[in-house]
């Protein structure tokens, strides 16, 4: 008796997972709708979102190639992900010490009128002279 309530349980919670499952993968609302992905990749916030991941765990290079990709598709890309991108290839070059290309993205920043860009070009002039 006990067996049978055991497997009758463990049938009703794989059915369960089973539906959340289903939930994820097929739900038109659902985060992994096909649309939804394919908007992601167009916008170019699928490779911003990766480099900022890439960056925060500080594979720099892995964030680089991903922002690049970003500004290549700057036709379809929102001003704030562009601007925020600029600033993040800044970053990524200044913790690599690669300052004359950190420089080079943060003016564009900031000429879009980016504060905060502009204060690190401030800062990077400061404490290296370029």
């Amino acid at each position: 008796m006990k067996r049978v309530i055991i497997i009758v349980i463990s049938v009703l919670a794989l059915l369960a997972i089973g539906r959340i499952f289903y939930t994820i993968l097929f739900d038109n609302d659902s985060k992994t709708d096909i649309q939804s992905i394919k908007a992601d990749v167009q916008s170019g916030t699928y490779d911003y979102n990766k480099g900022t991941d890439e960056m925060n765990s500080k594979n720099y290079i892995e964030a680089e190639k991903s922002f690049l990709s970003v500004l290549q598709q700057k036709d379809n890309v929102s001003k704030e992900i562009y601007i925020n991108t600029l600033i993040n290839l800044g970053l990524c070059y200044a913790r690599e010490q690669k300052f004359d290309l950190a420089k080079k993205y943060w003016k564009q920043a900031a000429d879009l009128g980016d504060k905060d860009a502009a204060n690190n070009l401030k800062l990077l002039e400061e404490r290296t002279g370029v």
